[in-house]
């Protein structure tokens, strides 16, 4: 799957400059899952910026490139179902909405994202003092058209920011703050989030398990 996303080798872009992203050479089940929860891999922002994308708009990979394309002109190749990637969609508001992205919620323009805390490996360990913190968010969530991302290398944490240094808390309002200067320029109007219509949009159904009826109230 990570690979069908682009991120376990090196993208296909029109700078000669692009790191090849660390994963290990054998898989083995410890592997899966640290992978699973962030650990054990890197990728550049150029392969995390993509991934996303084809996670949210409609769950077509698409490679990055600087060139304008016409509409219709590029080609892409389908990793997940546009059901998933409706429902990614939700869940990455809920991150915004209730969850550690809350100081990325830009009011009005529906931002949904995820923060990242890697902690960076020094000597033969990682560093929980040395991290690279980001979030990355997309806007509006219910209709995708702009991707932002911000990675901030090795923060401190201070006053302001209750001694944290995670994503939430460092790279989260610099993408609130980038989106709130950036929509009107590329023509992007705030909307009512309390609006019946957007608020179905955005309703996350959790299905029943299988054989049990959950009670209504």
């Amino acid at each position: 799957f990570l690979r069908r996303l682009g991120l376990l080798t090196p993208p296909r872009f029109e700078l000669k400059e692009i790191a090849t992203p660390l994963a290990p050479a054998v898989w083995r089940p410890v592997n899966v899952m640290t992978i699973g929860f962030g650990q054990g891999i890197s990728v550049s922002p150029l392969q995390l910026a993509a991934g996303v994308s084809a996670v949210v708009n409609g769950g077509v990979f698409h490679r990055a490139t600087l060139l304008k394309q016409r509409p219709g002109e590029a080609s892409g190749t389908r990793v997940i179902s546009p059901a998933t990637s409706i429902a990614m969609r939700k869940l990455l508001r809920l991150v915004v909405e209730k969850g550690t992205g809350k100081f990325a919620n830009a009011p009005g323009y529906l931002v949904g994202g995820k923060t990242g805390t890697a902690e960076k490996v020094t000597g033969h360990h990682y560093g929980i003092h040395s991290l690279i913190s980001s979030f990355v968010g997309v806007f509006p969530i219910n209709d995708p058209r702009y991707l932002v991302l911000v990675s901030v290398d090795e923060p401190h944490g201070n006053k302001k920011s209750f001694g944290y240094a995670t994503g939430g808390w460092v790279a989260a309002p610099a993408v609130k703050d980038t989106i709130e200067r950036m929509a009107s320029i590329v023509g992007i109007q705030p909307v009512d989030e309390d609006s019946p219509e957007i608020r179905r949009s955005l309703m996350v159904n959790i299905p029943a398990p299988p054989g049990r009826k959950l009670a209504a109230n």
